[in-house]
């Protein structure tokens, strides 16, 4: 069983690197994000992907990738319910670099982000997890456009390693469009990819 995990391309809220939340999800592409986007999707078709499917967020800019995936694949796109980004809660308005500066505001007892007021990186993963359940197992390779935080939650809770450490060294953060492609035998994951940027 093949998995290709991707982020959306540049949109608004990534240049002005302030956390959002639910209300960014209407927020398109910028023009260096449809582009992005476009290559990506001009770079997956060269893999030659067994009967790929592509799947996106509910947010805009997951979707607008996914469809630039999906039109170099000769393909549509399928809206998931559960792989948007995280509820930041009461973070929204900061910016980025306050899960640095301001770390342990957000910390919960494992070691993992946990917003106030939000969503827990480990609520995230469940929830992106059980969307990803049902289409695992057939004979297509799904292809899901997601979002940066929400692919690092699910790659901490599906790969094996210390999540705590993960969370703080950012070994799975993903620039935009890159992707992931994750392979998995008897339940059990592995990473031939790992956030390739095109």
């Amino acid at each position: 069983m093949t998995l290709v995990l991707a982020r959306h391309g540049e949109s608004a809220g990534n240049i002005e690197q302030v956390f959002r939340g639910p209300a960014s999800q209407s927020d398109g592409l910028t023009d260096q994000g449809e582009a992005q986007a476009r290559a990506l999707g001009l770079h997956l078709a060269t893999l030659a992907l067994p009967a790929p499917r592509v799947y996106a967020s509910a947010y805009r800019r997951a979707q607008a990738t996914a469809q630039a995936i999906a039109d170099a694949l000769g393909t549509g796109v399928t809206v998931l319910d559960g792989v948007q980004e995280v509820d930041c809660g009461e973070w929204v308005g900061r910016a980025y670099t306050d899960m640095h500066t301001h770390r342990g505001e957000v910390l919960g007892a494992d070691g993992a982000p946990d917003f106030p007021g939000g969503e827990s990186a480990a609520g995230v993963a469940a929830r992106f997890r059980a969307a990803l359940e049902p289409l695992l197992g057939g004979d297509h390779t799904p292809i899901v456009v997601s979002h940066g935080f929400a692919l690092q939650a699910l790659l901490i809770d599906l790969l094996p390693g210390d999540g705590a450490a993960a969370w703080a060294d950012g070994r799975y953060a993903h620039g935009n469009a890159a992707y992931t492609v994750l392979n998995r035998e008897d339940d059990v994951w592995t990473v031939e990819l790992l956030a390739r940027e095109v």
